[in-house]
């Protein structure tokens, strides 16, 4: 069990919602991001967005059901944006996600989006969660969830997150080396786009923990 002061839940619920800004920011710049790119931030905002609403201290939380659906129809977007541009190609025609270098980036992590809805949504239902979610002074505090044991799923996604974490942490550090005194747009740089997935992830991480 990981307890979170109502301090630490607001510091992390405003990490969460810097993040849905910048995607939802992207999406109404002027730099005309491609279908792929789109999905991707729709992704970014929307599960910033529900995780902040799981987090910020005082707010009631969302029905249990809802939240649930919320989080599995992002992890099935995602695996279903994912595999279709990988089966095109394999069919040897070309998709939008290589149009550019931040997509490129973008692309490595398109089946991380997936994995980490699906996270979100083993935490939900763990039976401790759904015990707790009624008294989710909770979740803002990550201190009142009592309860069992975590299971093998939980185990294997904490492991996937936590190194993922690492390896998003090392490939921001080589995207800043590489990309050190070039100007670009910001919103969509390879290294914006890896430190956003790396807290997310991070959080996602503390989140299981709990």
């Amino acid at each position: 069990m990981l307890p979170i002061s109502p301090l630490l839940a607001w510091f992390f619920t405003l990490v969460l919602l810097l993040l849905a800004g910048r995607a939802t920011a992207r999406l109404l710049s002027s730099e005309s991001p491609t279908p792929t790119e789109r999905h991707r931030e729709l992704g970014h905002a929307a599960m910033g967005s529900g995780m902040a609403v799981l987090l910020v201290p005082g707010m009631p939380r969302p029905p249990l059901v809802v939240s649930v659906c919320f989080f599995s129809a992002l992890a099935a977007f995602a695996a279903f944006d994912w595999g279709r541009r990988a089966v095109a190609r394999f069919r040897g025609r070309t998709v939008d996600s290589c149009a550019s270098t931040a997509s490129e980036h973008g692309a490595l992590l398109d089946p991380h989006h997936a994995i980490v809805g699906v996270a979100m949504v083993v935490m939900l239902l763990r039976p401790a969660s759904a015990g707790g979610m009624a008294g989710m002074a909770g979740m803002a505090g990550m201190a009142g969830m009592t309860g069992s044991s975590p299971g093998t799923a939980v185990l294997l996604l904490l492991a996937y997150v936590w190194i993922a974490a690492l390896v998003l942490g090392f490939g921001m550090t080589r995207v800043l080396a590489a990309d050190a005194g070039e100007s670009g747009a910001v919103l969509s740089s390879p290294a914006t786009v890896y430190a956003c997935e790396l807290a997310m992830t991070v959080l996602t991480g503390l989140m299981l923990l709990s």
